[in-house]
């Protein structure tokens, strides 16, 4: 037999269980949380300018 565990969410950041519908178990979980977007973000925007430069470069290898 299955057990049947209450409706719950988890915490976007370590992950422990939480009541249905809350994103985030304290203010420091939230913080880093959004710590960790901004560098993910920076992350993916350096990687796709890095991507951008070399097919400019090849393209300008290419023409030339």
């Amino acid at each position: 037999m299955a057990l049947k565990l209450p409706e719950h969410s988890h915490c976007l950041h370590c992950g422990d269980p939480l009541p249905y519908g809350e994103n985030f178990c304290d203010n420091s979980c939230k913080s880093d949380y959004e710590k960790e977007q901004k560098s993910e973000s920076l992350r993916d925007l350096l990687f796709y300018g890095a991507i951008g430069i070399i097919i400019l470069f090849l393209v300008y290898r290419i023409i030339l």
